[in-house]
């Protein structure tokens, strides 16, 4: 074979590998396309693993900075009824639909206060979720007490016990819930949490609203406290730098309801005939409000 037909033999071949090795170039370039990506399922699958909160934003959050393309959410409407059905929490999925984190907080003294514009402003008090404004529930200290059930003792000869009330002047409270089935809004002082407030349903008394802070006299004594029977369920979810979302537990019937942040402590006052009977003052603040038919 002659030197030129070499040389043109081995051009040939050149020709024909380039072809088979060209592919391979491009599928190593282009695997990352190929990449798992993480979905809804993904989320939701690590909400059945018991993972809080805090560990699956975390995630979501890591995955969006390091590749923004590797993330795919679908936050439809009927995508998010799926979340929903899963028990993914409003918290998480925020997050899938904005991923981006909040701002930072801004420090005021030595108390950080949050500067999230999905959340109350940083002003301590209740605040009712109206739509897409944050509606602030105008509180009181409470000042005013009053002692109950004197009848009931009198006829029972002193066996039954009277009671104690906090009273708030006005039959009707100037704030107004137009909701059956509101969400609230702590901002709490520095130190205090939501387990520092208790939601009650009042007693309406001609042109006042009252409840039972403490009991007094018969046959158990005298002690501290709200009724039980009046106070309405919620369930508190931390949602930023002292500030808490609340949801009740059951929809509220019409009448007068307020959020009370205190306490109430026993006493001791002077009785009838010579005995000593243990009663109460209510030291705090209240945030009522109505609900209207």
């Amino acid at each position: 074979m002659t030197r030129a037909r070499r040389i043109s033999m081995a051009g040939l071949f050149a020709l024909l590998l380039c072809p088979l090795g060209a592919p391979a170039l491009s599928g190593q370039q282009d695997s990352s396309s190929f990449r798992k990506r993480f979905t809804n399922q993904d989320v939701i699958e690590m909400v059945k693993l018991g993972l809080s909160e805090d560990v699956v934003i975390a995630k979501i959050r890591a995955a969006t900075s390091a590749d923004t393309e590797s993330v795919r959410f679908d936050t439809s409407i009927d995508a998010l009824k799926a979340l929903k059905a899963a028990e993914v929490p409003d918290s998480v999925i925020k997050v899938m639909i904005n991923p981006a984190p909040p701002p930072a907080p801004i420090i005021a003294g030595n108390s950080p206060i949050s500067t999230d514009p999905t959340l109350p402003p940083p002003e301590i008090g209740v605040y009712w979720k109206d739509a897409s404004k944050f509606v602030l529930l105008q509180g009181q200290n409470v000042t005013n007490t009053k002692a109950g059930g004197k009848a009931g003792a009198f006829f029972t000869y002193g066996l039954r016990n009277q009671h104690w009330d906090a009273m708030i002047e006005g039959p009707i409270s100037k704030n107004v819930v137009r909701d059956r089935h509101p969400i609230f809004y702590l901002y709490v002082p520095e130190g205090d949490d939501s387990s520092d407030f208790i939601l009650l349903h009042m007693n309406k008394k001609g042109n006042r609203r009252e409840f039972q802070i403490g009991s007094f006299g018969g046959v158990t004594g005298g002690k501290s406290g709200v009724q039980r029977d009046k106070e309405v369920p919620f369930h508190a979810e931390h949602a930023g730098i002292r500030v808490y979302k609340l949801t009740l537990d059951e929809d509220l019937k019409p009448g007068e309801f307020c959020f009370f942040m205190g306490t109430g402590q026993a006493n001791t006052m002077a009785g009838a005939r010579g005995r000593t009977q243990s009663g109460g003052a209510a030291a705090g603040r209240v945030y009522d409000f109505s609900v209207p038919e």
